[in-house]
């Protein structure tokens, strides 16, 4: 980390420890940075609970607030996620970068609670109208948050192409020269010229170019390598399995194949394993059971099943009609 990257983490440090010590400087972040600021102020004066929550900036894990806050801004910015901010739900009204620059992350899903980590050269990728609470970071953690108005998106680089409206991505490991470009966006915030915005979208539009470019690359790879995968082992074949066969582990390679292909590797497998058994009924004359065996069901009744339920058909009254 160089010296001027540095001090620029450290002068955003220092900006939030100020404001938090203060419930009425809180306040009136509340009101600068919320697009629902009366409502939710009115509602924490009416519920003591929710509002010693929201205070106490000691907590590690998000309160449910009846009221969800929501976050605006009309001005394109980047700052450190500081080890004094604490987890708390909200939405916003813009999109929201968040770059695991050094360190680790986590972010807690809405409504369901569920930490999900991000580690270095992590992205993930808010869209206006999500929802959720960023874990509190460590002080070793270097976590960058990029705010980002719908309309600026717009005259940059569409970012609905790379995520839909509620929709929260993560891109893992994007690589150095893809991290680059963001904290060369970083390092223009920390300067006075009125062209800082400018070189900021230029940065950031190199970046969401090179992943837009790299998403499409991975889609065809992941599907191709699945096919090859299931072409030798689809009797077999399980998501433990193709994780290995691709060199992840299991939990990427079931988040990039569902980000992807739009299917979970379960659906996918299922529904390849169905038309395996369509043509095997048809063109040949197997028992049902060893059809089921042949193309990875655990018994015929598994078959029957899955068959059923996707093609209205059992498997033996479709091979009656197909032959």
């Amino acid at each position: 980390m160089s010296k001027e990257f540095e001090k620029l983490m450290c002068a955003h440090e220092e900006s939030d420890k100020y404001y938090i010590e203060s419930i009425k400087e809180i306040k009136a972040r509340v009101k600068e940075e919320f697009e629902n600021a009366d409502e939710f102020l009115e509602y924490l004066e009416s519920d003591e609970k929710a509002a010693h929550a929201f205070f106490d900036y000691s907590g590690t894990k998000p309160y449910s607030f009846r009221i969800i806050p929501v976050r605006k801004s009309n001005e394109l910015y980047v700052k450190k996620h500081t080890s004094t901010q604490r987890p708390y739900y909200h939405s916003h009204a813009f999109y929201e970068l968040i770059f695991v620059q050094s360190g680790k992350g986590a972010y807690f899903s809405y409504p369901q609670g569920e930490k999900i980590a991000i580690s270095k050269g992590d992205v993930c990728l808010c869209a206006p109208g999500s929802i959720n609470a960023l874990a509190r970071a460590a002080k070793k953690d270097v976590v960058i948050k990029f705010v980002i108005p719908a309309e600026f998106s717009k005259s940059f680089f569409p970012l609905s192409d790379l995520i839909e409206n509620g929709e929260i991505k993560i891109f893992s490991d994007v690589g150095d020269k893809a991290a680059s470009f963001l904290v060369n966006a970083l390092k223009e915030s920390g300067k006075s010229s009125k062209y800082c915005t400018e070189q900021q979208k230029a940065w950031l539009t190199l970046f969401f170019a090179s992943i837009a470019q790299e998403k499409e690359a991975v889609k065809g790879d992941v599907v191709q390598k699945f096919e090859k995968y299931v072409q030798s082992s689809l009797r077999t074949a399980d998501l433990s399995g193709f994780a290995k066969f691709v060199g992840y582990n299991t939990d990427y390679a079931a988040r990039l194949f569902k980000q992807e292909t739009g299917k979970t590797f379960c659906a996918a497998l299922t529904d390849l394993r169905l038309k395996r058994a369509k043509k095997l009924l048809k063109e040949s004359d197997i028992t049902v059971e060893g059809v089921a065996l042949a193309v990875g069901f655990a018994n015929a009744s598994g078959l029957y099943k899955q068959f059923s339920a996707s093609f209205g058909i059992t498997p033996a009254k479709y091979r009656r009609s197909a032959k």
